[in-house]
């Protein structure tokens, strides 16, 4: 291969591909990989792809190589809330925990709802990403009207809620808001004629809310009760009505933040038939508890909640067997002051949880504590979001491919601290808080471009840039 204005050797790795792993050197050029040689096709332990004149050679023995993860759910708040995260800070942390690609979802004020608010807010987000990025459109019953123009301008798939609006809402959630069977249609007709996917919040707007409103009558204001209120039957009926009416409808769907094991059920019922539904996991539901984090009260409020063992068990089965296609954090930040109202009143408490710069040592003490390979770590976090979002350019380490990798240690340990985290709000990430871990990412390229190594930022604002679906594989 010829010289380049931008040509980048990594030298001596382990590099992790979805079926296998192997020892090989990367050449990047001008942001895009260009060859991968293996080792013991030479017999040598020499770069087989040498540095030239105008090449910088990085030295990852001792290392694995893998593709940055696509996070397929973020909430970065921008624009709107800035007390609690903005692009800036939100890719920032995303750079720092090995992520590549962000998907933003279509919250914020004002709500991404039609073409002129969906631009609106790539003019304001694109000059402080640190990763590339992806912008959801919203799919409410009052704007059905409008999802085809988000498509045309490039929204990267469709997010819906099951529920209606709750107390607190921003202004706007009526945007991708579906509680009845007749909108909750209408829309997944109108993503259906895009050809993007429908992620859907799957839980009985019903169910919850009569729920709900019984615990408050009761007078029960625990983090507990917030969780009865939102029963596992709330979303396992939720899942299948979406199954099914997504599927007269002709729509892509995608079972957003999957947290029960009859819910993992339905969707492998649905692939086995053939209907094309996918489903993402987030870290906050494989590795916590409501037993095991209740004495975090608010910190620990999420919506779907923290289940049981036994659906923690069905859900590592579910990405064991691919019936989970991928993992997104679901990252949503609030303020210690949002989150510590529901010490006496757990029903003023937003909901969410911080999960950008935790999901990749969870998930790395997690292969080596042998609940899953590396192979399969990068199936769930890159290569099946690439696939099923359209970024074919992403998620994979091979030749033409964008060069967005990672370098990680599996040995190194660490105990996760928000205090040296990047979020705006990262006092209130209690609920990872202590954790111990051992596998690190220690350097993140996107494009090429070191952007964060050894938990410090290396990039710069504005070089992340905007990616939209090109195409079904």
């Amino acid at each position: 291969m010829g010289a380049s204005r931008n040509a980048l050797v990594v030298a001596g790795g382990r590099v992790v591909l979805p079926d296998r792993i192997i020892d090989a050197d990367l050449l990047v050029q001008d942001g895009k990989i260009a060859g991968i040689r293996e080792h013991a096709a030479r017999g040598t332990t020499e770069p087989a792809l040498p540095a030239t004149p105008n090449s910088q050679t990085v030295d990852a023995h001792g290392l694995m190589v893998m593709a940055g993860m696509i996070d397929t759910h973020v909430h970065l708040r921008d624009p709107g809330h800035p007390h609690r995260e903005t692009f800036g800070t939100g890719t920032s942390a995303a750079a720092v925990g090995g992520i590549t690609t962000v998907l933003e979802m279509p919250s914020g004020i004002p709500a991404v709802a039609d073409a002129k608010s969906w631009h609106y807010k790539n003019d304001v987000v694109g000059p402080k990403a640190y990763v590339d990025f992806g912008l959801y459109g919203g799919a409410g019953h009052t704007n059905t009207a409008q999802i085809a123009e988000q498509a045309a301008a490039g929204a990267i798939a469709f997010k819906s809620f099951m529920n209606a609006p709750g107390p607190g809402a921003d202004p706007g959630f009526d945007t991708r808001a579906l509680p009845d069977d007749t909108s909750f249609l209408a829309a997944m007709k109108a993503i259906a004629a895009t050809g993007r996917v429908a992620v859907v919040h799957a839980e009985s707007d019903s169910i919850c809310g009569c729920l709900a409103a019984l615990m408050k009558t009761r007078g029960r204001n625990d983090l507990r009760a917030h969780a009865e209120s939102r029963p596992p039957v709330a979303e396992e009926e939720a899942v299948a009505r979406a199954i099914r009416l997504a599927g007269a409808a002709g729509s892509r769907l995608s079972i957003a933040h999957i947290s029960t094991g009859a819910a993992v059920e339905q969707v492998r019922r649905a692939k086995a038939r053939g209907q094309d539904v996918t489903a993402e996991a987030c870290p906050h539901h494989l590795f916590h508890t409501l037993s095991n984090s209740e004495h975090l009260g608010p910190y620990a409020k999420v919506n779907p909640p923290l289940r049981d063992h036994d659906d923690v068990t069905a859900l590592w089965a579910g990405l064991a067997d691919g019936t989970i296609d991928y993992i997104g954090t679901d990252h949503a930040p609030y303020t210690i002051e949002d989150k510590d109202k529901g010490w006496s009143d757990i029903w003023s408490a937003p909901s969410g949880v911080h999960g950008l710069e935790s999901v990749l040592p969870a998930l790395l003490t997690a292969v080596n504590d042998g609940q899953l390979s590396l192979p399969q770590l990068t199936r769930v976090i890159s290569q099946r979001a690439s696939q099923v979002f359209g970024l074919h350019s992403k998620g994979h380490l091979r030749e033409g491919s964008d060069a967005d990798f990672i370098l990680v240690d599996m040995d190194r340990l660490g105990v996760i601290d928000p205090s040296g985290q990047h979020s705006v709000s990262r006092s209130a990430a209690k609920l990872w808080a202590g954790r111990a871990t051992r596998g690190s990412v220690v350097a993140t390229y996107v494009r090429g471009t070191l952007v964060a190594e050894d938990g410090e930022l290396r990039g710069q604002p504005g070089h992340g840039q905007l990616v939209r679906p090109e195409g079904r594989p």
